[in-house]
């Protein structure tokens, strides 16, 4: 069968359960799932695994570029992307490349996946980023330092708002090449806030002592990651059926409003900052 899904972070939590959700709905195609771990479980035929350590833009390059040369070469009509990690630590570059571990698998990691496997995409295919499509603003960002280089600069708050922000960005960059592109061209890329998930993210900060505890906590007063897919992929769909090019929406599934259109001066900034610094990664300048 065809490869015509891809979820990067599909190994576990909302990535695992929207990967579920489109292999029990799509049983004639498959659905291939990568990330740092293969799942214990696998429960539909139609579902495959290939490793892949989303933090390095060489590793994401050489996945591309094997998928690329299969044969048969997927044909993509969605593509998403939930991975990410939870962490206190400080800024900590991944070797060789000179990116911030945490920014490169929340925000650039993505951005390159998607470069690189748009010629696979059909025209209508849809790009779907589960981050937090709620709180980015390009008022956020320090437009000197998009990477967060300067050691005084960075912080968790200040990476996670650049990364939130900068994803609002190519969103709206991504949406732009495309209606270049004409009336042949109908894809659609939604950037998307879940909300709280019961999701097994806090087990790298939270003590193992309490992780039992906060476990069950987490399952009364947080979504589960198979709700929370259910409702991505429909408010997905309705994106689609309006036509939007590109699309915030909330963890219920709905169009955020107010949502700030950049310029095509930030646009080009921040797309011109992620291909250079990508760029320098992948030649190990960076």
């Amino acid at each position: 069968m065809t490869i015509r899904t891809i979820v990067v972070g599909g190994t576990s939590g909302i990535g695992y359960a929207i990967a579920c959700r489109i292999a029990a709905a799509s049983t004639s195609h498959t659905v291939l799932i990568s990330g740092r771990t293969k799942p214990t479980n696998i429960p539909h035929p139609n579902i495959e695994f290939r490793p892949l350590d989303a933090t390095s833009m060489r590793q994401i390059k050489s996945y591309t570029n094997t998928l690329k040369s299969s044969n048969p070469a997927p044909v993509l009509d969605f593509l998403v992307m939930s991975q990410g990690i939870m962490s206190t630590a400080p800024r900590t570059e991944v070797p060789g490349e000179g990116i911030d571990r945490k920014m490169a698998l929340h925000y650039y990691g993505k951005q390159l996946l998607i470069k690189e496997l748009l010629p696979l995409m059909s025209p209508t295919a849809r790009v779907l980023i589960v981050y937090d499509g709620w709180l980015g603003s390009p008022e956020k960002l320090i437009w000197e330092d998009l990477d967060l280089k300067d050691p005084g600069r960075y912080s968790l708050k200040r990476a996670a708002d650049h990364c939130t922000s900068m994803m609002d960005g190519m969103v709206q960059v991504w949406a732009r090449e495309q209606e270049r592109k004409g009336d042949e061209v109908k894809r659609s890329f939604v950037h998307a806030y879940p909300g709280g998930v019961n999701t097994d993210l806090l087990r790298d900060v939270v003590p193992s002592w309490l992780q039992g505890a906060v476990k069950t906590v987490g399952g009364v007063v947080l979504t589960s990651p198979d709700t929370c897919a259910e409702r991505l992929l429909k408010g997905t769909e309705e994106c689609v059926e309006l036509g939007r090019a590109w699309s915030n929406i909330d963890n219920k599934g709905r169009v955020l409003k107010g949502k700030a259109v950049w310029t095509e001066e930030q646009m080009d900034k921040v797309a011109t900052h992620t291909w250079e610094t990508v760029d320098k990664a992948l030649a190990g300048t960076g």
